[in-house]
């Protein structure tokens, strides 16, 4: 699996995390769905609307919002469309709905968007407007912004229908995935997550759509675009991550370093010594960054997928282990160590972790994925196509787990046909 994002750097805007669209989704910080917004864009900080102190607003309500929006402009029916001081003709329950979290905890989105109930009949995301109107249909919200504000803002394309074809292995999602990275004026973020949903092979003509993203303004891009060279051949990320090591942002340059890391194991006539030290330096850099974190389990996933790279499969053991020391829910260290195991030739131990994993989460698709894998490789071919029919059903949006599925029911079925007499 790929890494977890480093110390510092906002996730991608992921299944679990964020709706298709960017709303948040999970517990995520808010600067996340901030960078989505149109006052992100224009230079507004979080310290215009918060004390830097108290966090709390500047000013009461709605009277933020008219720092710089025309109160007679928007604090009116005729934007807004509801009885003035009713909870519909406040800017914040319109434009930042707020998700309860822990109980207590009513947060709101950062992105500021407009309401679109034609994007919860596409994509089944929230909508501000049925958020409220609990009691309506869909398509009454859909029409009444249709009739307030026209097409133009209330069905004008949105890049998380871009990202709902990435995370549901849409036809020709590849394709659009890479328009939308390409796209500078469409947040860094859903740009930089639609280069972690890419899939297909890193052929040539994806690798010139991918060169100019690596020097991209926005560095959330840049270091999306350098998690793509994982698929490269070792020429090619020498060539295009190398210069990266030294890129201004930290975020950047830790990323550079993990991509560059199997580098740092090969033949010793493959670097020269000054390159071998720098890039030393580098994977010092990105150690650090992890262990700023180390008391979640995702720091030392991301440093037994390194010491895995390295070739030090003691240390990525280690790593996999206290992953699963201080979480022992967390479904990728067992994926990942098990495959560990694989490569090291020791399937039963493999398969007694991942068991045991599913003690603790029975229902986490992976682990029966990874447990039918097992089976395949086993030959125990109808406990595989159980553990792999129970994935694909536990995760029906995963098009990998369907496609492996798939092929073990028919290679099941090739072997019984030939049984026939």
């Amino acid at each position: 699996m790929r890494t977890m994002p480093s110390a510092g750097r906002p996730s991608a805007a992921n299944r679990g995390l964020y709706h298709a669209d960017g709303q948040i989704q999970g517990e995520v910080y808010a600067y996340g769905s901030f960078l989505q917004s149109k006052m992100y864009r224009h230079g507004v900080t979080c310290t215009d609307c918060h004390d830097p102190h108290s966090l709390t607003l500047k000013v009461p309500g709605d009277l933020v919002c008219a720092q710089c929006h025309q109160p007679q402009r928007y604090a009116s029916e005729r934007h807004h469309h509801h009885p003035a001081g009713s909870t519909g003709a406040s800017c914040i329950a319109c434009h930042m709905p707020q998700t309860l979290y822990m109980v207590v905890d009513a947060r709101a989105d950062h992105s500021l968007r407009i309401p679109r109930p034609d994007l919860t009949r596409k994509l089944g995301t929230p909508n501000a407007c049925n958020g409220c109107h609990a009691d309506r249909r869909v398509a009454w919200a859909e029409q009444a912004t249709l009739d307030w504000y026209g097409p133009s803002l209330s069905r004008r394309a949105h890049f998380g229908e871009v990202l709902q074809a990435g995370r549901t292995g849409a036809p020709a999602a590849d394709a659009r995935l890479l328009t939308l990275a390409a796209d500078a004026e469409q947040p860094g973020i859903a740009r930089a997550t639609a280069l972690s949903l890419l899939s297909g092979p890193l052929d040539a003509a994806r690798m010139e759509r991918l060169r100019p993203l690596l020097n991209d303004a926005d560095d959330l891009v840049r270091a999306a675009a350098l998690g793509v060279l994982d698929q490269a051949d070792p020429h090619t990320r020498m060539a295009l991550a190398w210069p990266l090591l030294d890129d201004a942002v930290l975020a950047v340059r830790v990323e550079a370093a993990r991509v560059l890391a199997p580098l740092a194991s090969g033949a010793p006539a493959d670097l020269n010594e000054d390159a071998r030290a720098r890039l030393a330096l580098g994977l010092e850099e990105y150690r650090a960054t992890q262990l700023a974190n180390a008391e979640r389990p995702e720091s030392h996933l991301n440093l037994g997928l390194l010491d895995s790279d390295l070739q030090r499969p003691e240390a990525a053991e280690q790593a996999y282990r206290t992953a699963l020391r201080l979480d022992p829910t967390f479904a990728p260290a067992y994926v990942n160590l098990a495959d560990l195991y694989r490569a090291l030739g020791r399937d039963r131990d493999g398969e007694a972790l991942l068991q045991q994993g599913l003690e603790r989460l029975p229902d986490a698709a992976s682990l029966h994925h990874a447990l039918g894998l097992l089976r395949v490789r086993q030959g125990q071919f109808p406990a595989a196509i159980q553990s792999l029919t129970r994935a694909a059903a536990l995760a029906p949006e995963n098009t990998r787990y369907a496609t492996i599925h798939a092929l073990a029911l028919e290679h099941a079925r090739g072997n019984n046909e030939r049984r026939r007499p």
